[in-house]
């Protein structure tokens, strides 16, 4: 074997000549045969060591013979082959074929056209590969080569799987394994690892993940790492198709920075491209954009069209998920373009399933049907089952929604027997159920939506319990919603307020984790955190003067980190996901309420909105008079004449009489319906999604009453917090306590209300400015268990509310980055703006309050829009005060709106301020 070292010490043509003599007899040909081997192993284990040895090589061959000029063609045009360059492969193949020819080698043409024929496939010339290929056979079966016969075997079977043609691949698979099954080693590996990705597609994970492992032990026993990790990282795809995310990311992360280190480009970007698959599976849109915005250009460098085809797609899914239907249809004509030069059949159907989708949320029902019907014929003929599956329930949707539900049900009971995976085992029942509910078989729509429970609370279980796991089931909440209204049109009241606490458990729920250790964090990773995170804050910009908000700052920069953050986790997430049984309270929640307490919980259902209004003695359901588009129009109006007043755009005065109306018909629909059924004159108010924007303290009656000044109201995130509280409420007063502030000209009380926090709770650790930074933060969230307050400008991001940020003294603080935070304290004050208020898609319900009370505090206070810096610094200073009198939070916060609007009198200025937690 030849190494590098030595092809550098051959200065010149007497010390190569030496060389050969001493080492190989003077004999040319053993020479490159040795040469050949050494190069094909190196560029099996590391590309780049592969890419120096050649350029080494390339001024030996001046010393050689020239009929040895095709050799060095063709080591050069195998290196930009495996490094994914495959225009310029092409163009050393062809050079090496014409140099052979008019040698008349045959045999190295036969030779040659193994490598040729995998370029011309990676370039979509599938007839030239096939071409190439047979000749290539029939010379090799002619000379009795079996070995290379059956490398040309594997490599007619790639063609057909590179065109999605399943039984054609497996036959070529299958015969070239004949061959090598006798003697193993790598070529056995190499059509096991290809027979394997058949299965796959076959839906036959079993078998496929037996040679995925079969495959990459042989590739590392021959020290193969490349090709070791090729398999990997089908493994990793395994993990997806069978519902076990989070094992899927952190392996794909590991496997994608593997081959970037071994200098394969072309496999690590294949890698990314099934992340951005993941990311739109688990509703991670941003994410996907990213990646596959990102690698359309280095597949369009590579020459890689297929791939630059599928990335194309996917970004075309996302923007339809988010709505931008005008930007999807572009990409989907661009992706059908290329995928039509490419011939392929099965990606074909996946743009007509795409128009499917598109055609549903535009409400074109029977054209949704027929591109779904379309797909179905375009995934049978290449034998894809799997992906068959998905147009037949695409198809269904088209049914379901346009109200067919006879033939929906028609073609459901076909399916039902189907072996599914768990999104279509979710996505067939959830649409039976619908099928059912809207001809009123509502005891039969029950049982299918419960089935659909099911198959996401079993997907539930192969997640990490993070933030990634709050989106992917954020969109899934309408599903335990049908079985919400089902139960309540079978008179079930009880049960239905049960399920529906269920779902808010689960979805609401507080995450128990352990702190990160950071040693675990290679360096680089670290260091590009910190140059992103030093960017983002070069580009925040100051706020309005006297209010405590920040503008958006540039999206792509917090996706990156999100993206950099996401590679930490891969390393932080335990080694496997061990599904483990979802916990959820089984309660009477009567049995847990005082006889002057009665629960409120409003929820969207099948006929507009409704409430729960529960006390210790009865449940009842009331539908309230309002639809839901209404619902949310008099809450925007309402928000932007409260943000207008705060930051002094409209007079308070000239629209108070308009945010009181508002405010009147907010008590209207939301309480007066209810009055006669509320027991005492304490509320606990459960309100997730956009009811959880309202200002219920500011709600006003007929009389001109506030509802602060009629009851005590608490707002609770999990119901299950209901059934866990102390009948004697935490005092924290005496517990540990740190208090963050960062400054700034336009918003000099800030540090005021911070010192002023430190004369009420002497004790308290005090960060200011730089000193309030992400690390102390972190550092106190792991010790206090008393108070944290952060007072700095905070932003909303209304986009992707995993980017709403607090502006720390180094910089955005994310909620991302509580992330195994350990987060132990009682309370967290977050008094800058907008901190309760979520972004507009994920449910419409995420937010950095609600980010801190997953995280582990029991109650955290925030607020809806807007604050000024004033009376924020006012209202702080008033709620720690009587916090320290009356060692009771709610107490002391009730104690601190009151003053606050007895000085402000404008709800726009004290109604903002909002207690989560009970």
């Amino acid at each position: 074997m030849i190494v590098l070292s030595q092809i550098l010490k051959l200065s010149g043509k007497e010390a190569f000549e030496k060389y050969l003599e001493s080492d190989y007899g003077g004999d040319n040909v053993a020479f490159l045969d040795d040469l050949d081997k050494s190069i094909n192993r190196l560029i099996r284990t590391d590309l780049k060591e592969a890419g120096d040895f050649i350029d080494a090589v390339k001024g030996i061959f001046k010393y050689l013979p020239r009929r040895y000029q095709a050799r060095l063609k063709a080591i050069q045009g195998r290196h930009c082959h495996w490094t994914g360059e495959y225009a310029p492969a092409l163009r050393h193949y062809l050079a090496a074929r014409r140099l052979l020819e008019e040698q008349k080698q045959p045999e190295g043409i036969a030779r040659l056209g193994k490598g040729l024929m995998d370029v011309y496939m990676y370039l979509g010339r599938y007839e030239e590969a096939l071409q190439v290929g047979r000749r290539s056979l029939s010379y090799f079966r002619r000379k009795q080569l079996s070995n290379d016969a059956g490398q040309v075997l594997n490599n007619i079977g790639n063609v057909y799987h590179r065109m999605d043609n399943n039984r054609m691949a497996l036959k070529y698979y299958n015969m070239a394994r004949e061959i090598f099954a006798r003697a193993g080693g790598v070529p056995l590996a190499i059509v096991e690892y290809n027979r394997a990705n058949i299965y796959t597609n076959m839906d036959r994970l079993d078998q496929a993940e037996k040679l995925y492992r079969a495959s990459a032990e042989l590739y590392h026993e021959n020290g193969l790492e490349i090709a070791r990790n090729q398999a990997l990282y089908s493994i990793a795809y395994l993990h997806f198709l069978r519902d076990k995310y989070t094992d899927a990311i952190k392996a794909f992360e590991a496997v994608h920075d593997d081959l970037i280190r071994l200098g394969d480009r072309k496999s690590a970007a294949a890698a990314m491209l099934d992340m951005a698959e993941i990311d739109i599976q688990l509703n991670q849109y941003g994410s996907a954009s990213m990646i596959a915005d990102q690698i359309i250009p280095e597949f369009r460098k590579l020459g890689m069209r297929y791939e630059q085809a599928k990335a194309s797609y996917f970004s075309a899914d996302v923007r339809i998920r988010l709505g931008d239907y005008t930007q999807a249809s572009s990409r989907l004509k661009k992706a059908e373009t290329l995928f039509s030069r490419e011939k392929n059949l099965l990606w074909l159907g996946m743009i007509n399933m795409s128009r499917s989708k598109l055609n549903i949320a535009r409400k074109h029902y029977s054209t949704a049907v027929t591109a779904a019907d379309e797909a179905a014929r375009l995934f049978a003929r290449t034998g894809n089952e799997r992906k068959k599956l998905d147009a037949e329930i695409a198809r269904l949707e088209g049914f379901t929604m346009a109200g067919e539900s006879p033939m929906a049900l028609k073609l459901a009971g076909k399916l039902s027997i189907e072996k599914l995976a768990g999104y279509q085992s979710y996505n067939l029942n959830y649409l039976i159920g619908q099928c059912h509910f809207r001809l009123s078989q509502y005891e039969t729509a029950l049982k299918y939506f419960r089935k659909a429970v099911g198959a996401i609370e079993k997907m539930l279980k192969g997640l990490y319990p993070d933030e990634v796991r709050y989106f992917f089931i954020s969109d899934k909440y309408d599903c335990y919603r049908m079985v919400v209204d089902c139960l309540l049109k079978l008179g079930r009241t009880d049960e239905s307020l049960q399920s529906n606490f269920s779902a808010l458990e689960l979805i609401n729920g507080k995450i128990d984790r352990d702190r990160a250790i950071s040693s675990q964090i290679p360096s680089p990773l670290i260091d590009r955190r910190e140059q992103l995170r030093a960017a983002l804050k070069k580009i925040s910009q100051s706020p309005k003067s006297g209010q405590r908000g920040t503008p958006t700052s540039y999206y792509s920069l917090e996706q990156q980190l999100w993206s950099n953050e996401r590679k930490i986790r891969s390393i932080l997430y335990p080694n496997e996901i061990v599904a483990k049984k979802l916990i959820r309270t089984e309660y009477n929640i009567r049995d847990f309420l005082q006889d002057d307490e009665t629960v409120i919980n409003y929820l969207e259902n099948d006929s507009g909105i409704g409430a729960f209004c529960v006390t210790s003695g009865r449940t009842e359901f009331v539908e309230l008079p309002v639809s839901r588009s209404d619902m949310a129009l008099i809450l925007r109006k309402l928000h932007f004449i409260f943000e207008s007043v705060v930051s002094g755009i409209t007079d308070a005065d000239e629209t108070g009489q308009i945010s009181e109306s508002y405010l009147r018909e907010l008590y209207d629909i939301l309480i007066a319906p209810l009055k006669a059924r509320i027991a005492g004159k304490k509320l606990i108010i459960v309100a997730d999604g956009y009811f959880g924007q309202i200002p219920f303290n500011a709600l006003k009656d007929g009389s001109g009453n506030y509802l602060i000044n009629e009851y005590q109201v608490c707002l609770a995130v999990n119901p299950g917090d209901i059934c866990h509280r102390r009948r004697t409420p935490p005092d924290i007063t005496n517990k540990q306590h740190a208090i963050f502030a960062v400054s700034s000209d336009l918003l000099p009380a800030i540090s005021i209300e911070a010192r002023q926090i430190k004369n009420i709770f002497e004790g308290s650790h005090l960060y200011l400015d730089r000193e309030a930074n992400r690390a102390n933060l972190l550092r106190e969230a792991a010790k206090a268990t008393g108070f944290i307050h952060i007072a700095a400008h905070a932003s909303r991001a209304s986009e992707n509310p995993l980017f709403s940020r607090i502006l720390m003294g180094d910089g955005p603080f994310f909620p991302f980055d509580l992330f195994q935070s350990g987060l132990k304290a009682g309370l967290v004050t977050l008094s800058g703006c907008q901190t309760a208020a979520p972004g507009l898609y994920y449910g419409n319900s995420f937010s950095l309050a609600k980010a801190f009370y997953q995280a582990g505090s029991r109650y955290v206070l925030a607020t809806l829009w807007p604050v000024a810096d004033k009376v924020s610094t006012l209202f702080m200073i008033k709620f720690y005060k009587s916090l320290s009198e009356k060692k009771e939070i709610f107490n002391a916060y009730n104690s601190a709106v009151s003053e606050l609007a007895e000085v402000t009198g404008n709800p726009a200025f004290w109604s903002s301020f909002v207690l989560l937690g009970i």
